[in-house]
């Protein structure tokens, strides 16, 4: 039989199965009970099982932390595992066609998660589903684990892996990235810089919904007193520039909004920032208060529209996985209260602990606090294993791409919950990387090179 032949015809089920999943909105919301994550979550988790156990596999859920899709026979320590989340990120502004519609429009199915990643674990599953109706034998057990709290801080691996202490398979692969094969993950650290006032703000700046995009606009209120250094500044800041920054009398204020390009938080040079930019606006203006003051010298000094970390001290490097990455993904400051977001992508030969020194130390200066949201060690997979080798010759045999070779990401993925993992897909040479953006979207066609990677991956892992 020729396997991936057979899996395409499938391909219409994937499509259905795919539409189904974005229509239900799985951002991370406040939790209910027996919703760690909110209802959304959790009805995207109960859909992904359910279709699981439609297909003919063993199902189970993990009190909607996660959940596991099994099929075959073998212990535990030698089964395969496929990794994918059914959490996405806030759709933002600015689709075409709207966001939780999955509505195909000249071939393209657009809608949050299609590719980050619900999209990529459906066809995995049918994939899994093309083998078990093939009646070709396994000799180990493959595993679909589904996470719910991948965007927004790996509670259902923490929860899956850590506190019920499921088993790790022996080897693992995420359809959660790009392809070829992802050896090597950046280490990530989220970090809030925060500063409490003893005196009301007599301004507000927020921006930003998450520590891991770019955000497409902010906005800063700001007193009535700074109206000619805004309005006499903002038309030569703006010149030359593509996203611009707009002010407005209202309500007795200054309403100042600064527009961006949103972009996953591995990759910010591929957005523009507005937090960033509004503050370098302010940089050249005159400021007589001494709170907006203070905060504005901190990010002239140390942080600018840079995405280095050069000023931070923190421009780390290495060969395995290249440079590190610094995204200021949100802002908040209002009332009595100063807080921002960084989210940090470090070399994979470096330590956390090296980057939290730098920053601290700069923070300091101007009297703000550092504290760590979450932090995510780096992940390394030689090369020459035997997994990294057996995905890359299925992806060059597939795609034809012979030169292909592994790569390293900024990103994080589930690979580094597990012991011997890594990224595989679901993005192809070319193809538009528009994860955490506005009008995310999945070419139908190529579901068929989708489902031939991945029925061929799983069956020779696992055979």
């Amino acid at each position: 039989m020729n396997l991936q032949e057979f899996v395409l015809n499938y391909k219409d089920d994937v499509v259905k199965s795919i539409q189904e999943s974005v229509r239900i909105k799985s951002v991370q919301e406040p939790a209910l009970e027996g919703m760690p994550f909110g209802e959304g979550a959790a009805k995207a988790l109960e859909h992904m099982l359910e279709l699981g156990e439609k297909l003919g596999f063993k199902v189970e859920n993990f009190d909607n932390y996660a959940g596991h899709i099994d099929f075959g026979d073998g212990p535990d320590e030698e089964m395969i595992g496929v990794l994918g989340h059914v959490d996405v990120v806030p759709e933002g502004t600015g689709w075409d066609h709207p966001p939780y519609e999955a509505k195909i429009v000249d071939g393209k199915m657009y809608g949050r998660g299609v590719l980050d990643d619900k999209g990529p674990t459906i066809a995995a599953l049918y994939a899994l589903k093309a083998i078990k109706d093939s009646g070709l034998k396994l000799n180990r057990k493959v595993r679909v684990i589904v996470g719910a709290n991948e965007e927004t801080g790996w509670g259902c691996m923490n929860h899956y892996f850590g506190k019920l202490n499921m088993p790790q398979p022996a080897m693992a692969f995420t359809p959660d990235s790009s392809f070829p094969v992802t050896f090597a993950e950046k280490g990530i650290l989220h970090l809030m810089l925060s500063k409490e006032y003893s005196n009301e703000l007599n301004f507000s700046i927020n921006g930003g919904v998450a520590f891991n995009s770019v955000p497409d606009s902010t906005i800063g209120i700001f007193p009535l007193s700074m109206k000619e250094e805004i309005f006499n500044n903002l038309e030569k800041f703006n010149e030359g520039k593509e996203y611009k920054i707009s002010a407005s009398e209202k309500d007795g204020k200054i309403e100042v909004v600064s527009l961006g390009k949103a972009s996953h938080g591995a990759r910010p040079a591929n957005g523009y920032n507005p937090i960033s930019a509004l503050f370098s606006f302010l940089s050249t203006i005159k400021i007589e208060d001494e709170q907006l003051k203070n905060l504005v010298d901190f990010f002239k000094e140390y942080i600018g529209m840079e995405y280095s970390g050069a000023s931070l001290g923190i421009n780390f490097k290495d060969e395995p996985s290249g440079v590190l990455t610094l995204t200021i993904g949100k802002i908040e400051c209002a009332g009595k209260n100063m807080m921002f977001g960084f989210d940090i992508r470090y070399p994979v030969t470096y330590k956390k602990e090296q980057v939290l020194e730098e920053v601290e130390k700069r923070a300091k200066t101007k009297g703000i606090n550092v504290t760590v949201r979450s932090a995510k060690n780096p992940l390394y997979v030689p090369k020459d294993s035997f997994l990294v080798t057996t995905l890359m010759n299925i992806y060059k045999d597939i795609t034809g791409d012979v030169d292909a070779e592994p790569v390293s990401i900024g990103g994080g993925t589930y690979a580094r919950a597990v012991t011997n993992g890594v990224a595989f897909g679901a993005l192809l040479k070319g193809q538009e990387d528009n994860m955490h953006q506005k009008n995310e979207y999945l070419e139908i066609e190529k579901l068929d090179t989708w489902l031939k990677i991945y029925v061929q991956a799983i069956y020779d892992l696992a055979k």
